[in-house]
């Protein structure tokens, strides 16, 4: 049987093209990887390198063993992450959500019903890695903004999210008692990047505008509240009342500017997630279409 180290120890000579450097990375001696080498070899029992004078380079049968050492220690990575992330999803429910307004519903009401778990939770605008890190025990909760088409997954549509355009009220465009997003392309725009998928839906709708960005969600608000600026407002929050007699907020015809959230896991953690999903059919404001087992 060869030995992982053994096959760590090739791959670094490799990458490196002598004895000496690939020592130097692996901090072993010289006649130590030589070793090694030669053991490697002789476990192999064919020829692994072309010798010359004070140096040895690999031959064909040892560029085909890099191909495959390396594919095999990243199999083991892996299969090493997946254990661990595994193990910490029997501790801790990971949530990931492509939005900030799941984190916000999700967070506090997944805290009360499962006292003793360590919760977490991550924003990622993809749909797609959050299903990849639903299946590889990064996340045992993801928040989609599609509906998923996977058999492996249990989901359902919890709630709906629909932006507004606030506006200056001596903006130009503030007369519209409704507005399109192709009207503000091309407009100089206040928006917060810490949204999820709404962050690529600006940035694809509307190409021409100029963003101001910010990072901090209070010095947004606060910019958002004074700056000639048009910002963007979820009808998940309340307006504020500051707002009032300052900003004309005017809904977005765009079906893009609305969103419905599938609250999703996969199928063989509906049981442990059912007191989530109960409690979350049980309150009025949350819709009831799901796909359920049969």
């Amino acid at each position: 049987m060869i030995e992982l180290s053994l096959l760590r120890q090739f791959l670094s000579f490799a990458e490196c093209g002598t004895l000496s450097a690939a020592s130097e990375q692996l901090h072993i001696s010289q006649p130590a990887l030589t070793h090694s080498m030669q053991k490697l070899e002789e476990l192999m029992e064919v020829p692994l390198f072309d010798r010359k004078k004070n140096r040895i380079t690999l031959n064909e049968n040892g560029r085909l063993l890099a191909e495959h050492a390396a594919k095999l220690l990243d199999q083991e990575q892996d299969m090493i992450e997946r254990i661990r992330r595994f193990d910490r999803s029997r501790r801790t429910i990971t949530l990931g959500s492509c939005a900030p307004v799941p984190v916000a519903d999700l967070v506090p009401l997944l805290t009360r019903l499962f006292d003793g778990m360590t919760i977490a939770s991550e924003i990622c605008g993809s749909d797609g890695e959050l299903c990849a890190g639903l299946r590889k025990n990064r996340y045992q909760l993801v928040v989609l903004s599609e509906k998923p088409e996977a058999d492996d997954m249990y989901f359902f549509a919890y709630r709906q999210e629909k932006l507004f355009l606030a506006l200056p009220l001596e903006h130009p465009l503030a007369s519209l008692s409704k507005i399109r997003l192709s009207d503000i392309d091309g407009q100089n725009l206040l928006l917060y990047t810490k949204i999820g998928f709404w962050h690529n839906m600006c940035r694809e709708k509307l190409p021409n505008a100029h963003f101001l960005f910010m990072n901090e969600q209070s010095a947004f608000n606060e910019v958002a509240e004074t700056s000639a600026f048009p910002s963007f407002i979820s009808d998940a929050f309340a307006i504020p009342e500051t707002y009032a007699g300052r900003k004309k907020v005017v809904p977005i015809l765009d079906p893009e500017a609305s969103v419905t959230y599938y609250c999703t896991c996969l199928l063989t953690e509906r049981k442990r997630l059912e007191p989530l999903f109960h409690a979350l059919r049980s309150t009025g404001q949350y819709h009831t279409s799901r796909r359920d087992l049969p």
